[in-house]
């Protein structure tokens, strides 16, 4: 199964998600299952966008970056692996 653009909120952290907090529009896309016997390897993941703002201080530096929503996706995924000895 393939879904492709589905529409969703994004609620930028569980915490405002369980409260039913603010929300933008958001759209995500998924289907992959890597599964390979012989090199012993499978993985379940959802391809999906992502963007980030961050920031960090220390005693007396502090970095800020731009805003989350001038982010572009390169390639985002989450998922489960298991390979090598982790196979079986």
């Amino acid at each position: 199964m393939t879904i492709n653009h589905l529409e969703i909120e994004d609620y930028h952290d569980i915490a405002n998600a369980l409260m039913d907090g603010p929300s933008v529009p958001a759209h995500v896309s998924f289907h992959m299952h890597l599964h390979d016997e012989q090199k012993k390897f499978d993985a379940h993941l959802i391809v999906d966008t992502a963007t980030i703002g961050w920031s960090a201080r220390r005693k007396d530096f502090r970095f800020v970056s731009n805003p989350a929503n001038t982010s572009t996706t390169v390639f985002a995924a989450i998922g489960s692996e298991r390979n090598g000895v982790f196979f079986s």
